[in-house]
């Protein structure tokens, strides 16, 4: 059986990639924290949608009884008067929140405490990735009664 022709394992190794690549990147980030007039860099976040679309099946209905996302049954609507309307009724308002661009006198753009918390966020998300690369295994293994 090769697990390189799984869906899962497929997406996990390309996550696994991505996430090497980041904390390169963040590495690299937190090394020229003192050099003048250097700003980070970080990697366009990988999406599950864009993964899919290098796909060769294409999403189709299978069934005129399932939903799509045109359809009417699937459109988000206020079920109660105390939630909040997906529509703007005036009730809830969105807030913008603008992030200040800062840099040091000497011009440096990085902000170690925010790089920190992207090396973190990646060290977590790599350990999120191989628990569930083990738990596939173990569901293989137990599926092939060993």
């Amino acid at each position: 059986m090769d697990l390189q022709n799984l869906t899962l394992y497929q997406m996990g190794s390309e996550k696994m990639r991505w996430l090497a690549q980041r904390q390169s990147v963040l590495a690299q980030n937190i090394a020229n924290a003192d050099t003048p007039k250097y700003m980070p860099s970080d990697l366009i976040p990988l999406s599950f949608k864009d993964f899919l679309s290098d796909d060769k099946t294409p999403l189709v209905r299978t069934n005129p009884m399932h939903r799509t996302l045109n359809s009417e049954e699937t459109r988000v609507a206020k079920t109660n008067a105390m939630h909040m309307s997906p529509d703007a009724d005036g009730k809830a308002q969105v807030r913008e929140s603008r992030r200040p661009f800062e840099t040091s006198i000497d011009k440096n753009g990085v902000i170690l405490d925010e790089q920190w918390a992207k090396v973190d966020e990646t060290r977590a998300q790599h350990e999120q990735i191989s628990a569930l690369f083990k738990k596939n295994m173990s569901l293989i293994g137990t599926a092939l009664g060993k």
